[in-house]
């Protein structure tokens, strides 16, 4: 039964048109950034691959978080939900079953944005562009899981996915949120360090997407790999804690 669940959202995302939208979307990323890569004098190759980088990254994250949530909730008014649930299935399969669809659309995406860098780049495959394009998945699950448990709990789309992207991008802000306030506290006094201390405390929380897929990567490589699995480890382990925390309000709704 979990199989057919994960196999029913994924033909969702077919029958949705997801990956045809991606793939033009992805194309049009590609060809405007050749084409501003161009302008440059110097090192055309390298400006072309890290514009491409970072317009193909927002891409599959817009289009990932707007098919999710979307789909959830679309499911919730059809009463798809409430007809899944009523079969031997179980709330935690179903959640798990959902989760696991919506990854291997992640990792799909990531991979897809991957094989564009290394087709367009110019240079060939190397491990700048093999870890950015791990990280690019591992960002895509993270952000797979939040829009799933913040579509479950919020019964709006449009609020969903505004919510979703603040997470995206607070996230994405952690590391200049973290290095204004400390470069503050050493100006002013109480109020700085308060502020100092909770971006601090929040941070702890926050998967460190700032630090994952570095166009830096896939210009100069990459530095030391054990930064790479720890990042990694802690988007993993994000995951399987906002999955239970979903799982926990999925458990006290009454059908």
């Amino acid at each position: 039964m979990g199989n057919q669940l994960i196999l029913y959202v994924l033909w969702g995302a077919v029958r949705d048109r997801l990956l045809l939208t991606v793939i033009l979307s992805m194309a049009v990323v590609a060809a405007i950034s050749m084409f501003l890569g161009s302008a440059a004098i110097l090192e055309q190759e390298d400006f072309t691959k890290v514009f491409m980088a970072a317009g193909l990254r927002l891409v599959g994250i817009l289009g990932l978080v707007l098919f999710i949530v979307f789909f959830i909730r679309r499911s919730f008014d059809t009463k798809d939900v409430e007809f899944m649930l009523s079969r031997p299935i179980g709330r935690v399969r179903f959640v798990v079953s959902y989760s696991a669809a919506f990854s291997i659309i992640a990792i799909f995406l990531g991979a897809l944005c991957g094989a564009v860098v290394v087709a367009v780049g110019g240079r060939g495959f190397d491990t700048g562009q093999l870890y950015w394009c791990l990280t690019v998945m591992a960002e895509y699950i993270v952000i797979a899981n939040v829009a799933l448990f913040i579509a479950m709990v919020l019964n709006s789309a449009s609020a969903s996915a505004m919510a979703t992207l603040g997470f995206y991008l607070l996230c994405r802000m952690s590391g200049q949120f973290l290095g204004i306030s400390d470069a503050a506290i050493m100006q002013d006094g109480l109020f700085s360090s308060l502020m100092n201390t909770i971006f601090q405390f929040i941070s702890v929380f926050l998967p460190r997407l700032d630090l994952m897929a570095q166009t830096s990567w896939l210009v100069y490589g990459v530095g030391d790999i054990l930064d790479i699995v720890l990042l990694v480890a802690q988007a993993m382990i994000f995951s399987v804690f906002i999955l239970c925390a979903c799982l926990l309000d999925l458990m006290r709704r009454q059908f």
